[in-house]
């Protein structure tokens, strides 16, 4: 029932009363104060209706009580999950889910249950109506669709899987912005990619700053890229320093043999042979792949000769290999190198 029909409704029920005493008694009532001789003469009716006035008074103050802790219990259910949804975000964004104080023991308990848990993002989930929660999922949406979003307000942390792929959105398209990825503090990973994008995208003035920035972390893959953009001309290297950074960053055997056929379309066959000649000269474990680089372009014999400077042995596979193309077996030559 509504409070002003209650009202409507007492004040209706206090008067019927009143009238139907007064039918069944018209007479009076004295209340007297004997401590300061006075008195109050008034019909038993009235007297009656001002009990009743008093009961519905006091009802009032009860019903006013309970109103206000139902406003009070809605606030603090509302402050609570409130909380609880900061938690689910906190969780998802930063995996630090915050100390909180409830009022809801229920949700106090909710609390502590998920903190047990390790939230993910679910793209394919169906809107939650709740704002916040679904403007967070609209912006996640957006970086896996490739678009950088400003995502600030959500204070995501560097491990979070969408703060890497929306910086790695804004390396891609900013090369500004990937080498302050490479001056700044984040992880080596996205420094990596931020030098791989700069390599395979921009001019050999950027490369060159991204190598200077990148020594400390180079690593077997950038350095494949490396090679690549220097093979298409779009960075310009020294050889002597390319060997170095082969070394440095210790290019094993298969990583030169490899190395060697990648390159092969974007070089000239002398230019081809020259590099992997003087990184054979350089790392001994760049042997093989300029003898790969002699023996694809069909320099038998200065193939056979570089084989005569090594013990027998040490090249068996390929000695085998130039054995039955004497006798007119031909194979694929990567089959013998160990390269697909």
């Amino acid at each position: 029932m509504k409070f002003k029909y209650y009202i409507m409704f007492a004040v209706l029920f206090i008067i019927a009363t009143a009238i139907y005493i007064y039918s069944l008694n018209s007479g009076s009532y004295t209340l007297s104060a004997s401590h300061q001789g006075e008195s109050l003469n008034l019909p038993i009716a009235i007297w009656v209706a001002i009990i009743v006035l008093v009961f519905f008074v006091i009802s009032l103050i009860f019903f006013l009580g309970e109103w206000i802790r139902g406003l009070l219990t809605k606030y603090y259910n509302n402050r609570d999950f409130e909380k609880i949804i900061h938690q689910i975000i906190e969780q998802n964004t930063r995996k630090n889910p915050p100390k909180e104080t409830y009022k809801n023991h229920h949700f106090d308990l909710l609390s502590k249950i998920l903190a047990r848990f390790d939230l993910k993002a679910n793209l394919n989930s169906q809107n939650s109506t709740y704002s916040k929660i679904d403007k967070l999922f609209e912006a996640y949406k957006q970086i896996d669709k490739g678009i950088e979003q400003d995502i600030k307000k959500y204070d995501l942390s560097e491990d979070n899987e969408f703060f890497i792929k929306n910086t790695q959105n804004k390396i891609s398209k900013d090369t500004k912005f990937a080498l302050d990825v490479l001056k700044g503090t984040l992880s080596t990973d996205l420094k990596k990619y931020a030098f791989i994008a700069i390599v395979q995208n921009s001019s050999d003035k950027e490369i060159q700053k991204a190598l200077e920035l990148s020594r400390s972390f180079l690593d077997k893959e950038m350095l494949r890229e490396l090679f690549v953009a220097y093979s298409q001309n779009r960075a310009t290297f020294e050889i002597d320093n390319i060997t170095k950074l082969c070394k440095s960053v210790q290019y094993a055997e298969i990583n030169y043999l490899r190395l060697a056929k990648e390159s092969k379309p974007f070089l000239s066959p002398d230019m081809w042979l020259k590099i992997f000649g003087k990184l054979a000269n350089n790392d001994e474990k760049a042997e093989k792949a300029y003898l790969y680089a002699l023996i694809d372009l069909e320099m038998i014999e200065q193939a056979k000769e570089r084989l005569s400077t090594h013990n027998k042995d040490d090249f068996l596979i390929i000695n085998a290999y130039l054995e039955l193309k004497k006798m007119g077996r031909n194979y694929p030559v990567n089959l013998f190198f160990g390269i697909q």
